[in-house]
């Protein structure tokens, strides 16, 4: 109700000022508006006198001009004095009527009168909230199912079982896409991702075969580099997990949030890829600042976290980094500290493909 006053008085201030602009005052320049029609007439008399004594009129031609100034004068003094100003204001009154319905009537149609009163930021979130993602893909299945070549309701529906866990559908409609489509790089990589979630976190076959390819169609292309290079360095491969950790980092600028992961991996590949322990031991003496450096800066990100808490990203390369070290229990307890600070699950999708790529185990999952 309150909104619906404030509009009223708005409204009314507005038609006022619109009204007093147009016929609600009088202009008071000296004379009146009789007194300066008046001093017209006589202007125009003097000039027909000045022009006969002059000689520009002749005596006939003056007398006849100053008949024709007589008889306007009396037409004048015929009509009421205010017919005009009547006539006016009578438009200026419709037109205000007019600005009024219009504003009301629209704020009617199109406003929110009902919308509780909140920030800007708050109302947001209540639309974004209201949003049932359910009965979203139910209606996109729907579609679906009348046109199984909607191309661009595969591509929406696909991120969306993602989200949900659904990632038997995901890998369904992401086949679709790849097939309604000519296959690039990101989709490939997609799928590869959904099958991974599918076989619990496993990219052996597949999907590492799908991230082979999508490398392959895009030589830059780094999310797929990852995973081989990862999976080379989980499946003991050093020497390709070496190759393909330089080939990585070689796309980046340095500093890519993925970096120091790639560096960590890299360096475990270097290390255990030597069967020599004493070269090893030797190489590693001769190498401290590095492996020193990478240590400490997981340790501190590790402590910053878990004291005063980060971003889902920081989480993620918190996990990454203690997976490349080789520390599962220290990598279990970081993800366990990430889903208690993002209980969401559906801003945790890259952390939770993460984890369940390295075995690890989502308790009391939410």
């Amino acid at each position: 109700m309150t909104i619906w006053l404030f509009a009223l008085i708005l409204t009314a201030i507005a038609c006022a000022a619109l009204y007093y602009a147009g016929a609600g005052r009088t202009v008071n320049a000296g004379l009146s508006v009789a007194d300066a029609t008046a001093e017209h007439f006589r202007e125009q008399l003097r000039t027909i006198d000045a022009d006969a004594a002059a000689g520009r009129l002749g005596t006939a031609e003056a007398t006849a001009a100053k008949g024709e100034l007589a008889r306007e004068v009396i037409r004048l003094k015929s009509e009421p004095a205010d017919a005009m100003a009547t006539g006016s204001k009578a438009m200026v009154i419709v037109a205000v009527g007019l600005v009024a319905a219009l504003a009301l009537g629209t704020y009617w149609r199109l406003g929110s009168p009902d919308l509780p009163a909140a920030p800007l930021a708050g109302r947001t979130a209540q639309i974004g909230s209201g949003v049932d993602l359910n009965k979203a893909i139910a209606a996109i299945e729907t579609r679906l199912a009348q046109d199984p070549g909607d191309l661009k309701g595969w591509q929406v529906i696909a991120p969306a079982y993602m989200q949900l866990g659904r990632y038997t559908d995901a890998v369904n409609a992401l086949r679709k896409v790849n097939a309604l489509a000519q296959p690039t790089a990101d989709t490939q990589t997609d799928l590869g991702e959904a099958l991974m979630m599918a076989n619990g976190g496993k990219i052996a076959g597949e999907p590492l075969q799908l991230f082979k390819t999508a490398a392959a169609l895009d030589p830059k292309h780094v999310r797929s580099r990852y995973y081989i290079a990862g999976e080379e360095t989980s499946s003991g491969d050093y020497p390709a997990a070496i190759r393909d950790w330089n080939a990585l980092l070689a796309l980046g600028k340095g500093d890519e949030p993925w970096v120091v992961t790639a560096k960590n991996g890299l360096a475990f590949a270097k290390q255990a890829s030597n069967p020599d322990k004493a070269a090893a031991a030797a190489a590693t003496a001769a190498t401290p600042p590095d492996a020193a450096q990478i240590g400490a800066m997981v340790d501190g990100l590790d402590a910053r976290l878990k004291a005063d808490g980060g971003t889902i990203d920081e989480w993620t390369r918190l996990v990454r980094s203690r997976m490349v070290q080789g520390r599962v229990a220290d990598a279990q307890l970081a993800y366990d500290a990430a889903r208690k600070a993002y209980p969401d699950k559906t801003v945790r999708t890259e952390l939770d493909i993460l984890a369940a790529d390295n075995g690890l185990v989502a308790k009391d999952a939410p």
